[in-house]
């Protein structure tokens, strides 16, 4: 099972998008993540336990700062126009 981490709430539990639907949530204690586990991170459940995956994970946050970046450069040429 693959998730993403969507947040983390204020009674130790941690909030997981579940990759097979759109918006099917998953709520689970931080104490069953990995230590390094940070929000946005990709994780798979494997043998009892979450895995961060590492360059899934890179990778994301590599995509989701190119469209950061590609959506102020467009703000950008509106603004000079």
């Amino acid at each position: 099972m693959k998730a993403i981490i969507d947040r983390f709430e204020d009674n130790n539990l941690a909030v997981l998008e579940l990759d097979d639907q759109p918006g099917n949530m998953l709520t689970v204690s931080v104490d069953e993540l990995p230590n390094n586990a940070c929000q946005g991170d990709v994780l798979y459940y494997q043998d009892g336990s979450w895995i961060r995956a590492e360059e899934e994970t890179a990778q994301r946050h590599t995509d989701i700062n190119d469209l950061f970046n590609s959506l102020l450069a467009h703000d950008e040429d509106t603004a000079t126009e």
